[in-house]
């Protein structure tokens, strides 16, 4: 049984999907499998996969699910005692996954392990990068002022963890926001994956429902948790105004930017960038779209 089990979902990933598995079998750590879920592809992503040598395991969905479903379809087949995910249009650092099972191994009390992020374009050209602000152990107060766990930088252990099936946009943010609030987990303060920034990617499709997942996250956690709400006050708050600024700009791709504007409205006083964003729905949509452009 190896070590570590890779779920990689695809639908239709092709143009990508050999570069990304490359940068799984280029690792220094070898000791791991790869769990893939076609979810329904009718591109050469099939090919693809099976080209390779028997480390790929290859699974099919029935039909089209949706992402929260089709990441729990993948983690029947992963019997390792650490789960990392790569998507298809990304790519691991040669020593990701060495780094991440030495931490994992040496610290039990740790259920997660992340790190930081450099972005990429279509053509692989460098765009910015990301390490992260938390502290190793309760990381939950960075998660809500900015959320920075990155899917494709997490190892975790595989004791009977679940995606919500239902979600299609943030099945993701929100397992990893409640392992936040629960748990502890560890920050590797260094670059460790290439996260490729797509203009038709599957976050930028799904805008309708932004902010209604991550509100459904938010509050199922400080209902069920409620001296959080207490213990991080200041950060409440914040989070809230980030789903209102989703929710504006929702509203705003579907020319309601009159009701942008009254969301806005509410978070106004939460802090100077709030303030600006809803001066800013005052003005003709140009400028709001030309802030965002560049943001």
């Amino acid at each position: 049984m190896a070590k570590v089990s890779i779920l990689m979902n695809g639908y239709n990933s092709q143009e990508y999907l050999k570069e990304a598995i490359d940068s799984i079998y280029a690792q220094t750590f070898k000791d791991w499998e790869i769990i893939f879920i076609d979810n329904c592809s009718t591109d050469d992503t099939k090919m693809i996969v099976e080209s390779y040598s028997n480390k790929i395991k290859y699974y099919k969905t029935d039909k089209n699910i949706p992402l929260g479903a089709a990441r729990n379809f993948g983690l029947k087949y992963c019997t390792a005692k650490y789960i990392a995910f790569l998507d298809t249009d990304d790519i691991w650092l040669e020593d990701k996954l060495s780094k991440q099972v030495i931490i994992m191994d040496d610290n039990e009390e740790y259920q997660l392990c992340y790190g930081g992020v450099i972005y990429i374009n279509e053509e692989s050209t460098i765009i910015g990068n990301m390490i992260p602000k938390a502290k190793s152990g309760d990381v939950f107060a960075q998660q809500l002022k900015r959320y920075e766990i990155n899917m494709q930088s997490v190892i975790l252990r595989n004791n009977n963890i679940k995606f919500n099936k239902e979600l299609r946009h943030s099945p993701d943010f929100d397992l990893f926001m409640d392992i936040a609030a629960n748990r502890k987990v560890f920050v590797i303060k260094d670059f460790i994956v290439k996260y490729r920034k797509l203009k038709n990617s599957l976050t930028s499709k799904n805008i309708d429902v932004w902010w209604s997942e991550m509100k459904y996250t938010i509050d199922r956690i400080f209902e069920t948790n409620k001296e959080l709400k207490l213990k991080h006050e200041k950060e409440y708050k914040l989070v809230y105004s980030k789903i209102g600024y989703n929710k504006a700009r929702y509203l705003i791709s579907i020319g309601n930017c009159k009701e942008a504007s009254i969301e806005l409205s509410k978070h106004k006083l939460s802090g100077t960038v709030y303030f600006v964003l809803f001066i800013l729905s005052l003005f003709p949509i140009n400028f709001w779209n030309l802030i965002h452009k560049y943001k």
